[in-house]
């Protein structure tokens, strides 16, 4: 563990963790994603070498990691709970969650130095992401959060498929290395001890658990 944070950064994160958890509560197709992505996100970050970490400043990672989806809340229900294939409008509005996420931060002007990563987390590093960046054009901290967002995709179930296992999911990660991934993270990622990525989940489900216990639901 190489982050050291302030008892106010500390509570601020402890904060934007609770209200994600009961945003996503009781979702099917969130249901702890973005808790799920911080965690993974933040463990990744931990194994990185200092040449990679110096860049990406912890305390931002752990806010965008967090608000990765935020701009979901602007999609449709009726879009992002669809069990079937999407049509070309719903993917279309799918799309522009990254960007409604970047505006909805930007009524905090802190979380302008985390626009850029929330914005790009879905670019892939062959070109043929949302906006067209690839390699290095795409943030390190968008390329680290891509690897964990599509680790948890895989691996939780949703109304339009079950959950895979950890080892499965490695092995898509590593199909995907080089084209939709970076290489070079996905490898450092695969090389994590499974008992600690598999951690990562369990607390989410002890997390989601509390958020999703009646006190914080409508009846």
């Amino acid at each position: 563990m190489f982050r050291r944070y302030s008892r106010s950064e500390s509570r601020a994160i402890e904060i934007i963790e609770m209200l994600i958890g009961v945003i996503e509560a009781g979702d099917e197709n969130l249901d702890g994603h973005s808790l799920h992505v911080h965690n993974l996100s933040m463990l990744l970050y931990d194994h990185l070498p200092f040449s990679y970490r110096i860049r990406i400043n912890a305390n931002d990672l752990e806010y965008a990691s967090l608000l990765i989806d935020i701009g979901k809340l602007g999609v449709s229900r009726r879009v992002l709970g669809k069990s079937g294939k999407l049509g070309a409008e719903e993917w279309e509005l799918m799309k522009r969650h990254p960007e409604i996420g970047v505006k909805i931060l930007g009524s905090v002007p802190y979380f302008d130095r985390i626009s850029g990563w929330v914005l790009y987390h879905h670019e892939r590093v062959d070109g043929n992401g949302y906006y067209k960046l690839q390699g290095d054009q795409i943030p390190l901290a968008s390329r680290l959060m891509a690897v964990a967002d599509t680790f948890s995709a895989i691996t939780m179930a949703r109304s339009y498929k079950p959950s895979y296992a950890n080892e499965e999911a490695i092995s898509e990660l590593k199909l995907v290395a080089g084209t939709q991934l970076d290489a070079k993270l996905v490898d450092i990622f695969c090389n994590i001890p499974m008992n600690r990525i598999t951690a990562c989940m369990e607390d989410v489900k002890k997390r989601m658990e509390r958020y999703s216990d009646e006190r914080f639901r409508e009846d």
